[in-house]
């Protein structure tokens, strides 16, 4: 009984966790300076790294999930699939840890940028 209510109090108690990735955090994408959405990139021990992308209007829902495995500053990642709305390939070159730029390979499906798309990333945190 003790070791069961240790247990539950110690799931209870806030933890911290650390980003792994350099990369890691929320990044804002911009084409021209306008605002096309956010990134929250986060990777394992592996360098296998995942992204979801929000939209920054309120009214619009949906989502995208990408993945891929970054070799030193770049990364190609592509749809999770059932994990979105669209079929996505983006390649991202950071320029350093808090910046970098990501490029729409291809994208199918109601797409908000067309294929060739340069997208500016900024680190908000």
């Amino acid at each position: 009984m003790k070791k069961t209510l240790l247990a539950i109090i110690f799931l209870l108690l806030p933890t911290t966790s650390y980003a792994v990735g350099p990369f890691d955090g929320i990044f804002s994408f911009s084409v021209s300076g306008f605002l096309g959405g956010y990134a929250s990139i986060h990777e394992d021990g592996a360098n296998n790294m995942i992204a979801v992308l929000l939209e920054p209007d309120p009214n619009d829902t949906t989502w995208e999930a990408i993945s891929g495995v970054r070799n030193g500053n770049n990364v190609t990642l592509r749809s999770i699939p059932g994990a979105g709305t669209v079929s996505l390939d983006v390649t991202v070159n950071f320029i350093n840890n808090n910046s970098g730029t990501a490029t729409v390979n291809s994208c199918i499906g109601d797409c908000d940028f067309p294929n060739g798309t340069v997208l500016d990333l900024n680190r908000i945190f």
